[in-house]
């Protein structure tokens, strides 16, 4: 980045990763000026003292003209959309906008993994960073788990680390024009987060732009039986992972191949195949967890884990909270906490997880508006009785009528939803709500702590 001490820095957005990057610049530019649309945080008060007392010029409750006029480069929080009135006025006045990836990137030469995907990031970037670490090798997972990369750049975190295993969403790619990973993974796409692309085509096109962006020698790791990712057409190295391969000839053309069969997760390089672990020795359940797992094999075997390690990584991961989480078993069901399920595709594949089973499924949050169409055949056919709650429940309900589904129970809240799970005949007692988590709570974490907190309760 060039002539950065000269330039005015506009960072939008006092969150964790705005305030981590208002900090590290801190004597690297010209001016800092920290902008946020919300009002001051309690939390944040002694945060936003030290930085005015470095000189950095903060606002609240606005996205001044004044502080705007004065920038010469924008950082971004994700969570602001291309089409918001803030980003159009930045770019009526060709201001570049960049996320905080793009800018810590150009502080290191720690290689970057990458991983996206609409389902099953956290999960897999996890895997990844534990598989790397249980080998002897040194990785931090960063991004959109654990600490921005910009704060464990800052803090001097990344000396002898190895690699940075990024979660990466859609929302910083877009915002990230040069980011260019030595392995880049994305595990599925399926529609969300729509209002902030516009449409599907945008949506995909901000994942594929991470992978356009590798050099010729990159990795990508790409989910073979999505047939988004299978069409990308990518230029660079390609290692494609999949659960279920139908065709034989499939595994000939590629040299390349993680794949699962007979219920062994193996691996194919030119015409070694190797067989690395039973799916009845991982702790994690579901088939997306075997497309986790494979995926996170594939990014082992080219950086040169040893099998030894992969294996016993494998075997030791026990997965990642509010992710398919086993939370106890009570009143002769086993509870599970997945509440990081903020979509419909999520929650068909934590029910294929406990296929055979009787299951009750709890329901809703803030309506994301997209379709049920699959998700309601999918509980047809699995699901014992659905509990629903929240500000979606009046669209699930009316859809689970239309399609002749009524074992149904509304309620007011979570603590009533486990209340009345109490009452269940089934095995599972399934927290998958399908549903982005902001009409009632701060986020999908808050969510699950609560709802574990009423059953250990109950």
């Amino acid at each position: 980045m060039k002539d950065l001490k000269k330039k005015n820095v506009l960072i939008l957005g006092a969150g964790k990763t705005g305030l981590a990057t208002a900090f590290f610049l801190i004597g690297k530019v010209k001016n800092i000026l920290l902008s946020e649309r919300g009002y001051e945080k309690e939390n944040i008060k002694n945060q936003i003292a030290a930085l005015k007392n470095a000189g950095v010029k903060v606002e609240f409750e606005q996205n001044s003209e004044n502080f705007i006029s004065q920038a010469d480069l924008v950082v971004i929080s994700p969570g602001i959309s291309p089409y918001s009135e803030i980003v159009k006025k930045i770019t009526a006045k060709h201001l570049s906008i960049i996320s905080d990836i793009e800018l810590a990137q150009y502080f290191s030469n720690t290689p970057i993994i990458a991983v996206t995907g609409t389902n099953g990031k956290t999960t897999t970037t996890s895997l990844i960073t534990h598989l790397i670490n249980n080998s002897g090798k040194k990785a931090i997972a960063c991004g959109n788990i654990g600490n921005p990369l910009i704060e464990i750049i800052k803090n001097n975190e990344d000396k002898d680390i190895d690699y940075f295993v990024l979660e990466i969403s859609s929302f910083q790619i877009f915002y990230s024009p040069t980011l260019s990973p030595e392995i880049a993974i994305c595990l599925n796409i399926t529609p969300d987060h729509l209002d902030w692309h516009g449409n599907m085509e945008n949506y995909i096109a901000a994942k594929k732009k991470l992978f356009l962006q590798q050099n010729k020698n990159s990795w990508a790791i790409l989910n073979f039986s999505d047939n988004v990712l299978k069409d990308f057409n990518l230029k660079n190295k390609i290692l494609y992972f999949s659960s279920e391969i139908k065709d034989s000839d499939v595994l000939k053309k590629h040299s390349y191949f993680a794949f699962f069969e007979n219920n062994y997760l193996k691996i194919k390089q030119n015409d070694n195949i190797q067989e690395l672990i039973n799916k009845n020795d991982l702790r994690i359940l579901g088939l997306h967890n075997i497309e986790n797992a494979l995926a996170a094999i594939a990014c082992a075997k080219i950086i040169d884990v040893n099998n030894d390690a992969i294996k016993d990584g494998l075997k030791t991961f026990q997965g990642v909270e509010h992710r398919l989480e086993f939370i106890k078993k009570a009143n002769n069901k086993a509870y599970y906490n997945d509440s990081k399920a903020t979509n419909p595709e999520a929650t068909i594949k934590a029910i294929e997880a406990f296929k055979g089973k009787k299951i009750t499924l709890i329901l809703g949050g803030k309506d994301k508006n997209t379709s049920l169409e699959q998700m309601i055949k999918t509980i047809k056919e699995n699901v014992d009785e659905v509990i629903l709650f929240g500000e979606a429940k009046d669209r699930f309900l009316s859809e689970l009528n239309k399609n002749s589904y009524n074992k149904v129970k509304i309620v007011t809240d979570l603590k009533e939803v486990v209340k009345t799970s109490l009452d269940s005949k089934t095995e599972i007692v399934l927290f998958s709500p399908a549903c982005a988590s902001f009409d009632m709570f701060k986020n999908y974490e808050e969510r699950g702590k609560l709802f574990k907190e009423f059953v250990y309760k109950y």
